[in-house]
């Protein structure tokens, strides 16, 4: 009889430690159902993050090349004007030595007044 007392209660803490055991493993999956979650949720984020930096990322090589363009475009009418002023100082020049009554008018002093207007200080924006 004692035995089978005995064989009872080992019977007993068998299925109790089958049942810990099953109720770790539930925990355990429940845990690991929660990470899934978080993890779809984080990736779910970072997926959204990258889009927006890669749409980003597009404006500004979009702004990127628009800046290039308009560069160079302002370095072409840049050297233009260097050119038309280049021109212009030469057909001064030939007409000056060309011309006896230009080279006198541009030998004339310049009136006061005018004179202001070309030598005022660099700060107040002056040449």
């Amino acid at each position: 009889m004692q035995a089978r007392l005995i064989m009872l209660g080992l019977v007993v803490m068998a299925f109790m430690g089958l049942g810990l055991v099953a109720y770790h493993y539930k925990l355990e999956a429940r845990d690991a159902q929660a990470a899934e979650r978080a993890a779809k949720a984080d990736l779910e984020v970072a997926e959204g993050v990258n889009k927006a930096n890669q749409e980003t990322i597009g404006r500004l090589q979009a702004q990127a090349a628009t800046d290039a363009k308009l560069t160079a475009q302002l370095a072409e009418q840049l050297a233009a004007a260097n050119q038309a002023f280049i021109d212009n100082n030469a057909a001064l020049a030939a007409l000056k030595d060309a011309n006896a009554e230009i080279r006198n008018f541009l030998a004339l002093p310049v009136p006061p007044d005018l004179r202001k207007l070309y030598d005022k200080p660099k700060a107040a924006g002056g040449r």
